[in-house]
């Protein structure tokens, strides 16, 4: 009997939560985990150690996106690599961004990226300053895409923006 009420009021809160409050959840589960990788990383080997294992996590970011890209083959790498930014960043973690676009050149703007905002918000937990995660995780970020458009021959521009938001523009060479 406790069972069927304590499944009850379980499938009735699933119910209850709007698609809006599961994404939410969603979020804050992907910032736990990779603020739960970084923290531990940081716990056994030491802050200085981070460096080259971003390193590492950058380039293997990059390939990736650079492999989906040439898999495609769907028109301009400035445009297919600037939109995988809006993708990720804007749509995947709900991001205040902007798409401008120019002769050759594109620029997504983020004002508010949903994902350093989701990790800063439980940076404290895993033992990382603010500064410190937004270092970690931007730099990470940024440099992914400025490796994945140097390797696609692509001219790149990347800067953080205000306290939770970057920019990067992609353009041809």
């Amino acid at each position: 009997m406790a069972i069927d009420i304590g499944m009850s009021k379980l499938i009735q809160s699933k119910r209850t939560r709007s698609l809006e409050e599961r994404y939410e959840m969603l979020r804050k589960t992907l910032a736990h985990y990779l603020l739960l990788q970084v923290g531990t990383f940081v716990g056994l080997a030491g802050f200085d150690a981070v460096g080259p294992a971003m390193n590492m996590l950058t380039d293997m970011k990059a390939n990736l996106k650079v492999e989906e890209i040439k898999a495609k083959n769907q028109g301009s790498r400035v445009e297919a690599l600037s939109q995988n930014l809006a993708e990720s960043m804007g749509e995947t973690f709900a991001s205040d961004y902007d798409i401008e676009t120019g002769d050759g050149v594109r620029t997504v703007k983020l004002d508010r990226c949903g994902c350093i905002e989701s990790v800063l918000a439980q940076a404290d937990a895993y033992g990382l300053t603010k500064p410190q995660a937004r270092s970690i995780f931007c730099s990470t970020c940024i440099g992914s895409y400025r490796k994945a458009a140097e390797t696609l021959e692509l001219g790149f521009q990347g800067k953080l923006r205000g306290e939770h938001g970057c920019s990067m523009s992609f353009s041809k060479k």
